[in-house]
């Protein structure tokens, strides 16, 4: 999580280390001061100068904890640009070869010297200056003679060639040296080599963990310098232009939905309506924690209800379909699941019958309403009894419609009986057809004496249906009556339609055709209706199954598939699409409808309630996709809608968002593993997006330390996680974990304390306080190197205030405080981690104390941290026993990181003490001396222990360790 870079140390001091580490390049500055300074004798009348020491100890070395970036200027979108095209990996050109550096040994750059030395370069540099020379009486073609007949002795240069011919001639008889060369050249081409296959694994992995959108990173860049932004950015845009990819399958749940919709999200409702939907939501799950009965049928139909807009007013009629499917009225248990385990066959025939009864219901209010909205009306259709109510309706609607139809059927004091008793039926009211039959009986006599009998029969059994032995007789009766016509239907006017629908209802008969006649259809309720009055779905086991014909809800399914949307919408003021999916069991489809064509508040809405009695088949969690065939079923991806229509309320509302998330566990029948784990997976994603913990888990009091419950700590029963424990590791823990890959150690502090797991609050805060005391500059004040800005960009401000809020090392001070107070954190946590975490807020206070130049306090506080020979007495035999604690690993590996930082810091002070003891004006030989003497037995004690560990310390730390040390 820690993104150091290795930098070349100090010349004098370094601050950037760690055990491990290595770098092949000195600093030029360190190579000119490894000579040795002149040293000032006590005692002596010479005096020499004594060089102070370098007091600046710096480093450049930059620290990211976090993988956040920090775009406040246009400066540092610069800078992040550069640093993140620094990570790309390198082109490959050519034949795929990379291109490095180019190398030449020390024997490759002698002969090239070499053969640039025996290049004779003739040059004649002739000028018209002979010209005067010649004027003035000098002849330089004699001048140039005599020069050439100078004998002139062998050159400088000439020895230095016949010397170097004899030394490669002894080179290259020399067969032990020469293979010496070699093999120290293989060393360092192997050493190369090594290097840049680390550079090119580092650069692969990059580019395959970091996703980096540079579209979106260029237009927040003109956005910073000026220019002109060219489109608006979501906020997830903005905030992870760069996103580390996730393994999880579930990753990125609450992100829009790719959909054809028109209108999606909050935008199409009114804030009104969302708020009421959140505080139904809200009121669903505080029920279902308290296994309560909640109507939510009814409150979802009221809220729909008041609304002016013609698509609420469709989706309240949906919610009256469904509460009248549920008895959600009559239920005074509770409901969740109520169908999920039930038979398929068992609920195709509810949802007939329910269905069917709505629609006579509401057929029944449509001529109740005509009857009524008639003051006058002739005396012969009063009192208002039922059987008045629809003899009205067939006077004012149906025989003006057609006025032929008297001619062709059977009359009752003026009114057609068949069409009495067909929308008698229409409107549910079975019994008043059985009594209008049986008054008229005698009527029936001559061509229908047998069908008193079938509406007696048809009227008394509960699922409308007639015994074999009547429904053989009525099927051959119909045949006989209507044989001439069953053929052309749609056609022929000779016959009563009425007639023929009353027969082919009560006795399910010529189910080839399914249709009602034309002139009865008057609407697509009516159609609807008489499909759902035909059905004769039975169990495979009845005997009429294997006799009669047979039309079940799924064949009536497939018809209305294939008839689409625009046959049952071809009304724009009453589309009836989504009502005739809800009537016939099509809800995953409805879903999907609603989503595309109508709300995605409302479908996501329907989804919940569809879900919560368990009528909704939810597929597996996809990216992208609302409705899915499975086994031939259709299945709603109902948590991947759940987490999109959070979307643009998850940073706004995020106790809302959580609310609706909860829900994605009502998938498959609430116990599903899978939608439990899609479920946690997407409150984890809230969490890290959100980062309100305190509503959602939990508000520590920083002061004593009592965690208050947040809404999904109450609520974790609604996601399977019922135990506190298991809530923990499942939801926080896991947060937490992310939260530290990602670099936001506060976040993960925070949440590692709210799920009780002090041991790993105080892990961190070891790493974290070794990284810093590692890395930081020992020449500033390392709390400025714990504020988040410093953390996050590498640039420090003095001028910064730093609290617990926005400091690592003020925050992590304050944790352990708060756990030293209390016995039952402190027993939570290991020794040893305790320890270390002591020892690493010492070190903090030591550094405090060098940046005050107080010497000397530093080397005995370094000396109490019992892990340095840092003191004059200690022994070679006790240096052993420090170096063997790093050898046999028995020191924490967050000590072992800061030792070389310890050791920096006691040259430091002892080259610091030296100095000042030597510039002292007035001085006591004996004492001074033997001070003296003191430090430097403690600067030789620490460099015999660097040397024992070196192999395990960068090698310009040793190399400054000696320089300081060869200072005094």
């Amino acid at each position: 999580m820690f993104a150091n870079k290795s930098t070349n140390a100090n010349p004098s001091f370094g601050g950037a280390f760690n055990f491990g580490q290595s770098n092949t390049q000195q600093p030029q500055q360190q190579q000119q001061q490894q000579q040795q300074q002149p040293t000032a004798s006590i005692g002596s009348t010479t005096q020499t100068i004594i060089n102070p020491p370098t007091s600046n100890i710096s480093s450049t070395s930059n620290i990211d904890i976090t993988a956040s970036l920090d775009n406040s200027s246009s400066d540092k979108l610069l800078q992040d640009l550069l640093e993140a095209a620094n990570n790309l990996p390198k082109s490959n050109l050519g034949n795929n070869n990379q291109l490095g550096s180019i190398h030449l040994t020390l024997d490759e750059l002698e002969r090239k010297t070499q053969e640039l030395r025996n290049i004779e370069i003739k040059q004649n540099h002739y000028t018209k200056a002979h010209y005067l020379l010649a004027d003035a009486g000098v002849k330089t073609g004699d001048i140039e003679d005599e020069l050439n007949g100078i004998q002139l002795p062998k050159s400088s240069s000439s020895n230095y060639q016949q010397q170097q011919e004899q030394f490669n001639y002894k080179i290259d008889n020399n067969i032990e040296n020469y293979l010496k060369n070699r093999k120290e050249e293989n060393i360092l081409n192997t050493i190369e080599q090594s290097f840049n296959l680390a550079s090119q694994d580092f650069d692969t992995y990059i580019n395959s963990s970091i996703s980096v959108d540079w579209k979106l990173r260029r237009e927040k860049l003109k956005k910073a310098v000026g220019l002109k932004d060219s489109s608006k950015f979501q906020e997830e845009a903005l905030k992870c232009s760069v996103v580390w990819k996730s393994n999880s399958a579930s990753a990125n749940i609450l992100t829009p939905l790719s959909t054809t919709s028109p209108i999606s999200g909050t935008r199409s409702i009114s804030r009104d309506k969302f708020e009421n939907y959140a505080k139904i939501i809200y009121s669903l799950n505080e029920s279902r924690i308290e296994n309560k009965n909640f109507p939510l049928c009814l409150n979802f139909y009221e809220l729909n209800k008041i609304q002016d807009d013609s698509k609420s007013k469709q989706i309240a009629e949906i919610w009256k379909i469904l509460q009248n499917l549920v008895e959600e009225k009559n239920s005074k248990v509770l409901q969740e699941q109520k169908f999920f385990k039930s038979d398929k066959l068992k609920l195709n025939n509810l949802i007939v019958e329910k269905s069917k009864k709505y629609l006579e219901k509401e057929f029944l209010n449509y001529v109740d309403h005509i009857y009524r909205k008639v003051i006058d009306k002739p005396k012969n259709f009063t009192p208002a009894t039922n059987i008045n109510k629809i003899s009205f309706f067939i006077h004012q609607i149906i025989i003006k419609n057609e006025p032929d139809l008297v001619n062709k059927t059977l009359l009752v004091n003026g009114v057609p009986i068949w069409s009495l008793i067909y929308y008698l039926m229409r409107a549910g009211l079975y019994e008043d057809a059985n009594e209008l039959v049986f008054k008229n009986r005698e009527l029936f006599n001559k061509f229908d004496k047998n069908f008193p009998i079938y509406i007696k029969n048809y009227t008394d059994n509960s699922k409308f249906q007639l015994n074999s032995d009547l429904r053989e007789r009525i099927h051959q009766e119909f045949n006989q009556q209507f044989q001439y016509v069953l053929n052309d239907i749609e056609t022929n006017v000779n016959y009563d339609p009425y007639k023929y629908s009353v027969y082919k209802i009560i006795g399910k008969c010529d189910l080839n055709n399914k249709s009602p006649p034309p002139s009865i259809n008057l609407s697509n309720e009516n159609w609807l209706w008489f499909q759902f009055s035909i059905i004769n779905e039975n169990d495979s086991n009845d005997e009429s199954s294997l006799i009669f014909e047979n039309y079940s809800l799924d064949n009536l399914q497939n018809k209305i598939i294939s008839l689409g949307p625009k046959y049952f919408s071809s009304s724009s003021n009453n589309p009836l699409y989504l009502k005739t999916l809800i009537l016939s069991g099509l809800y995953e489809l409805a879903v999907q409808y609603c989503y595309e064509s109508m709300n995605e508040a409302d479908a996501v809405h329907l989804a919940i309630g569809l879900a919560y009695f368990g009528l909704l088949k939810c597929s597996d969690f996809n990216k992208d996709g609302i409705l899915t065939v499975q086994n031939n079923e259709y299945e709603i991806n109902y948590s991947r809608i759940l987490g999109s229509y959070t979307t643009t309320f998850k940073l706004s509302d995020p106790k809302v968002a959580c609310e609706y998330l909860i829900l994605i566990a009502l998938g498959q029948g609430g116990d599903s593993t899978e939608e439990l784990r899609v479920c946690h997976d997407a409150l984890r994603e809230l969490l890290l997006i959100s980062r309100e913990f305190g509503i959602l888990i939990g508000e520590l009091n920083q002061i004593t330390g009592v965690i208050e419950p947040g809404v999904l700590e109450i609520q974790r029963k609604l996601i399977g996680l019922e135990n506190l424990n298991l809530f923990h590791r499942q939801i926080v823990l896991v947060t937490a974990n992310k939260c530290e890959e990602e670099g936001r150690i506060f976040d993960a502090l925070l949440l590692y304390q709210l799920s009780c797991d002090y041991e790993t609050t105080i892990v961190l805060v070891n790493k974290l306080l070794a990284e810093l005391i590692a890395t930081s500059d020992l020449n500033k004040p390392i709390i400025l190197f714990g504020n988040c800005d410093a953390l996050n960009s590498g640039s420090i401000d003095v001028n910064k205030e730093n609290n617990i809020d926005n400091n690592i090392i003020l925050l992590s001070e304050h944790i352990w405080n708060s756990f030293s107070k209390n016995s039952h954190i402190l027993s939570n946590i290991t020794s040893q981690v305790k320890q270390t975490c002591e020892l690493l807020i010492s070190v903090i206070e030591i550094r405090n104390d060098f940046i005050q130049r107080n010497w000397s306090e530093v080397i005995n506080k370094i000396d109490k941290l019992n892990i340095l020979p840092a003191n004059s007495t200690d022994d070679l035999s006790k240096i052993r026993i420090y170096s063997e604690l790093i050898e046999n690993n028995d020191l924490d590996e967050n000590v072992i990181k800061i030792i070389p930082s310890l050791l920096i810091l006691v040259l430091t002070c002892v080259t610091n003490l030296n100095y000042n003891i030597l510039t002292k004006r007035y001085q006591s030989l004996n004492n001074e001396k033997d001070e003296l003497l003191q430090w430097k037995k403690i600067a030789k004690n620490c460099i015999i222990y660097a040397g024992m560990v070196q192999y395990k310390m960068p090698r310009e730390i040793y190399s400054l360790l000696i320089n300081l040390e060869s200072s005094l």
